[in-house]
């Protein structure tokens, strides 16, 4: 797989956000595989993407189109009414679960005690539950879901962590994959540049 540059991920990350309506209108529940050019495939299928993505030989990075906006089962909420500033603070990170592994967008969710994948996104890349194991209950804004946890390895600015992660149960409609403080935070200095778009990680040394 060919691993985009940091200067190439910010381009990146601009294209998705200024096509983001357009993704959510033609692409709902679907993975894509996206640069700072072009969106390269799309399907339902996490590995059909991933081999249409790496036989273009492009750069590239996957996401999760949401099944719906403005959903309030899980955290973040949107106020779209509201919001003047149309920008979500993502960021690529690249996750690896066994052989499989995948760079794809996350939202910097300083409010998130936890990182969290939906269930899509677990099952696609191989986690299972194990015989015998209870979920867990989480309160949210929409009320309660069902989780498990994985130690989910996490490489962001080529600096690589093991960061527990909320596997969620349920299919909510929020395939948002968040970022979440857990680890993550003790390891970065973090800072948000709303007016440029932009999310600055620095690593502690």
């Amino acid at each position: 797989m060919v691993t985009p540059s940091k200067s190439q991920s910010e381009e990146m990350l601009k294209w998705l956000n200024h096509n983001r309506q357009m993704l959510l209108d033609l692409y709902k529940n679907q993975y894509i595989a996206y640069n700072a050019h072009r969106l390269i495939a799309h399907s339902e299928n996490l590995q059909e993407v991933l081999q249409l993505a790496e036989a273009s030989g492009e750069y590239f990075a996957i996401y999760l189109v949401p099944r719906r906006t403005a959903s309030i089962q899980i955290l973040p909420i949107r106020f779209g009414t509201v919001a003047r500033h149309d920008w979500q603070p993502n960021y690529h990170v690249k996750l690896k679960h066994r052989e499989l592994e995948i760079s794809t967008t996350m939202l910097v969710d300083s409010g998130a005690e936890l990182s969290l994948i939906s269930f899509k996104v677990g099952q696609d890349l191989g986690y299972a539950l194990a015989d015998g194991e209870s979920t867990l209950l989480a309160e949210t804004i929409g009320g309660r879901v069902e989780y498990v946890l994985r130690n989910v390895e996490m490489t962001i600015n080529e600096h690589t962590l093991i960061a527990p992660t909320a596997w969620l149960q349920n299919h909510t409609g929020g395939e948002q994959l968040l970022l979440g403080r857990e680890v993550v935070f003790d390891k970065f200095d973090i800072e948000f540049r709303q007016a440029e778009e932009q999310i600055i990680f620095r690593w502690r040394e």
